[in-house]
């Protein structure tokens, strides 16, 4: 069985650890969560490189082939989920919106609605709200976008390796097939990413 070391890498024979130091931003205080993103790269290795240089990325990358690997320590934030999220109660289940507040913000300009919901989410917790950065793993898949509302399909490898992944996260962290998000799902990103990944 995988565990979880110390620094917060994941120790199993299936991970291969690549831990880039600058795509972390303090400290990951609880995981609640896990966003399934594609990478918007053809090769692992070019994903790789860019973490080197550091801002943006995942916990997680999974290559075509299904190669896993740990990219930031799981006690680490990363910036992968997005600067707004949108509003789950809009999506999900409207008859649990702030009907009064919804409404104003609804009248909005696109850009002051957008904010507005964004700021809005994040006054709640998790799981009244999706997923932020302070509480979810990312785990990126490689795979470039094809059009505004398209991109690649996933690998079988890639799923195969992505349900494992997942079921040994869920192990780790007490989480439920209901805590795994695509990225479109939680915040304003091509429909088409991570549309084929599988891990139910």
């Amino acid at each position: 069985m995988s565990t979880i070391d110390a620094n917060g890498m994941l120790i199993d024979p299936k991970v291969i650890l690549r831990r880039s130091s600058g795509i972390e931003h303090g400290a990951l205080p609880s995981v609640l969560a896990i966003v399934v993103h594609q990478t918007d790269s053809s090769t692992a290795e070019a994903s790789l490189n860019g973490y080197q240089v550091g801002g943006n990325g995942a916990h997680f990358l999974i290559d075509k082939n299904g190669q896993i690997y740990q990219t930031a320590s799981v006690y680490a934030r990363c910036y992968h989920v997005g600067k707004l999220i949108k509003s789950k109660c809009l999506t999900v289940n409207k008859s649990s919106c702030d009907t009064a507040a919804m409404a104003k913000m609804l009248a909005m300009s696109w850009t002051s609605q957008i904010n507005a919901l964004d700021a809005h989410e994040r006054a709640k917790s998790y799981p009244d709200r999706y997923p932020v950065n302070s509480d979810a793993i990312g785990i990126e898949l490689v795979g470039m976008h094809i059009d505004d509302k398209t991109y690649e399909a996933v690998t079988a490898a890639q799923n195969t390796s992505l349900q494992w992944l997942i079921d040994a996260l869920y192990v780790q962290f007490n989480l439920k097939s209901s805590d795994v998000y695509r990225h479109p799902t939680v915040s304003y990103k091509n429909p088409g990413e991570a549309s084929s990944a599988v891990w139910k």
